[in-house]
């Protein structure tokens, strides 16, 4: 049985005439895990994966976050909510405002 986010993920990908192996193609994630996620197998999923899709379909990340949070049963940590913030800023800025490379940044400087 597939998630909100694995319907809403199916859903895009067929609304544009795209397969999985389109997909795969554009934002360098597996066709296996991008089944997985469609299929609600796998259910959780990075920031980086999800920032990834997200540049690919062009659509917020914070879209995303509506799907992410139906699934969740446990309350975010105020560290997460506060990283999940940060990320979709900098997400925001690169497909928006075509910034570059800020979260590969952003990523650097955390985990130094």
């Amino acid at each position: 049985m597939s998630t909100p986010l694995g319907q809403e993920l199916r859903r895009l990908r067929m609304e544009r005439d795209l397969t999985l192996e389109d997909v795969a193609k554009g934002t360098g994630i597996t066709l296996q895990y991008l089944s997985m996620l469609e299929k609600g197998v796998r259910k959780s999923v990075s920031f980086e994966i999800m920032a990834d899709i997200s540049r690919f379909y062009g659509v917020p990340l914070d879209y995303f976050a509506a799907f992410i949070k139906e699934e969740e049963s446990r309350q975010l940590s105020e560290m997460e909510i506060m990283l999940w913030k940060a990320i979709n800023d900098k997400v925001r800025d690169e497909i928006y405002f075509k910034k570059g490379n800020s979260i590969k940044n952003m990523f650097s400087k955390l985990f130094r």
